[in-house]
């Protein structure tokens, strides 16, 4: 049977995607099939016109108690640092990198009832998602496997 990882990725927050871009890409180098199933603002951030720009956004792009603030300010300047030096990409890049080596191996799917309640269509979302999918079908994708929640 093969490796599996699913990550429920509902928050949205710039930080949180360094997590599931590091966590898929770390993952798929090591052999397992990565499902990823977009809840909540997870799926805000898929949007054509809100993941490009995660990684240029202010604070405001990563929700976050008030006391980490500082902390995030420090993350946002050395990420957005890191992207105009080339020593980072844009977590949307990355993305679509592992998506073009790791082909059907590197699932991303929209949950139909967060669509529904966001008002995003398919055709809102960045082309690096692959299906709008229910839970009952990224459970069985990922049935034996680890189940992570960003």
């Amino acid at each position: 049977m093969d490796r599996k990882l699913g990550i429920v990725f509902a928050s949205g927050a710039s930080n949180r995607i360094c997590c599931l871009v590091v966590y898929s890409a770390a993952a798929l180098a090591s052999g397992y099939r990565v499902v990823v199933h977009l809840v909540n603002e997870g799926l805000v951030a898929f949007r054509k016109d809100v993941l490009p720009r995660l990684n240029a956004g202010d604070v405001e792009t990563t929700i976050s108690p008030a006391m980490y603030t500082p902390y995030v300010q420090v993350y946002l300047k050395n990420l957005k640092e890191a992207v105009a030096k080339g020593a980072l990409k844009t977590w949307y890049d990355f993305l679509k990198e592992l998506k073009a080596q790791y082909g059907e191996r590197f699932k991303i799917y929209a949950c139909p009832l967060a669509s529904q309640l966001y008002g995003i269509s398919k055709g809102d979302l960045v082309d690096v998602v692959d299906d709008v999918r229910g839970a009952e079908y990224f459970l069985e994708e990922v049935y034996g496997g680890i189940v992570m929640y960003l």
